[in-house]
């Protein structure tokens, strides 16, 4: 069974206009005396706070440390009366809130950033699949670049820029695509090949180092793992468990089954483009054939595709059932919109402090995967297809 990780961002906010404060460094001094210690750091940002998970075999355990850590961490929070949430941006923004964290790595960024870094306020979530080296690692990056749009998709949740709804699932995309290396990677031939070009990048003075590669997904310079870093920070324990358990059956699946048809750079850039703008109501381009084709489509293929690697790992019931739940009722970026504009800017502060902790830390009583299914409403007939990462740039 493949392992993974996941690397969660949080930002904190003042409790008033929902804007990010400089709090970051004393919650974590505060979070490190506790249970999870070094996995709790500081990130780009002086009002952010990143955790680090164990590696893990199995949902379950992940679900366990997750949800504890974020209890210590809404406790921290309230003790501060401030507000962390798992957002890709923050509700509001201000110049003042982009106090970058006191690294010389972060201030050489920062100076190669220039004006960009004062709307530079995004969290990510990123997962680490581990691979068995790094020849196995292209593979595997290449093959899971046909899904990337679908994982935005799933996951688009920074909706609100400087207190205002962008009418953008992930906001935090748009602002990433304007660094040196953001969007889809490109099609690599070997492990050299993905080596040369990506020291090429740094030798250019684009990039500060390969940490600072900003692809959805990369190859990790420090562990033998693949990095997907598509996605928004998520509102909750469960959604961020969703991000874990699809990566990781992609990952499995295509290093063990035929490659799909390559699909062109500029299709799955502008796939993740519309991702990013209308999230689950968008077109992408279908895996397969790179045809236009509806999101939720699209997230059948994709349960369909690595259905095998689903049940080999125990998660094929969580699965289901969490797409059923992001059909129901929407997804990060959904649910907040429907926040604001129901109930107004001052709602969304509780509301963040409820979904930080929203879960029992369990994923046992999923429902069956076809009934799940049903519910959603997703299509599952067969179709045939061809034969330091945690120091790194916030978001």
């Amino acid at each position: 069974m493949r392992r993974f990780g996941i690397e969660e961002e949080f930002m904190v906010l003042d409790r008033h206009r929902l804007a990010p404060v400089a709090l970051g460094e004393r919650m974590v001094h505060t979070l490190r005396r506790g249970a999870y210690g070094e996995r709790v750091t500081g990130e780009f940002l002086a009002a952010q706070v990143e955790y680090s998970t164990a590696i893990h075999r199995h949902v379950r355990q992940a679900s366990a440390e997750l949800h504890g850590f974020r209890r210590e961490l809404a406790a921290v929070a309230q003790d501060l009366d401030v507000v962390a949430v798992g957002s890709g941006t923050p509700f509001d923004a201000c110049d003042s809130s982009t106090m970058v964290t006191e690294k010389e790595r972060y201030r050489r960024i920062a100076r190669n950033f220039g004006g960009l870094v004062v709307d530079h306020q995004v969290n990510g979530l990123h997962v680490h699949v581990e691979v068995d080296d790094r020849e196995a690692g292209v593979r595997a990056l290449n093959g899971l670049r046909h899904w990337l749009p679908c994982l935005l998709a799933l996951t688009g949740n920074s909706p609100f820029w400087r207190g205002r709804d962008t009418g953008f699932a992930s906001w935090r995309t748009m602002i990433q695509r304007r660094l040196p290396t953001m969007g889809c990677p490109p099609q690599f031939a070997d492990a050299a090949d993905y080596s040369a070009r990506s020291r090429a990048l740094v030798a250019t003075g684009a990039i500060t180092d390969l940490q600072s590669l900003g692809w959805t997904a990369r190859l990790s310079e420090r562990f033998p793992t693949i990095e997907v870093r598509v996605f928004d920070a998520q509102l909750t324990v469960a959604e961020s468990l969703l991000a874990g358990a699809l990566t990781r059956s992609i990952v499995t699946t295509v290093l063990e089954t035929p490659p799909l048809a390559h699909l062109p750079q500029e299709i799955l850039d502008g796939s993740l483009w519309l991702a990013a703008r209308n999230g689950m109501a968008a077109e992408l381009a279908d895996p397969f054939t790179g045809d236009p084709a509806p999101a939720w489509s699209v997230a059948a293929a994709l349960v369909d595709y690595v259905g095998p690697a689903l049940v080999g790992h125990g998660d094929l019931a969580f699965v289901t059932e969490s797409l059923a739940r992001i059909r129901a009722r929407g997804t990060g970026a959904q649910r907040q919109v429907e926040v604001f504009r129901r109930d107004g800017p001052i709602a969304l502060r509780r509301w963040y402090a409820d979904t930080l902790t929203e879960g029992t830390g369990t994923t046992r009583g999923a429902a069956p995967a076809s009934e799940a299914l049903r519910r959603a409403r997703i299509d599952t007939r067969p179709r045939l297809a061809p034969a330091d990462e945690q120091s790194t740039v916030a978001g």
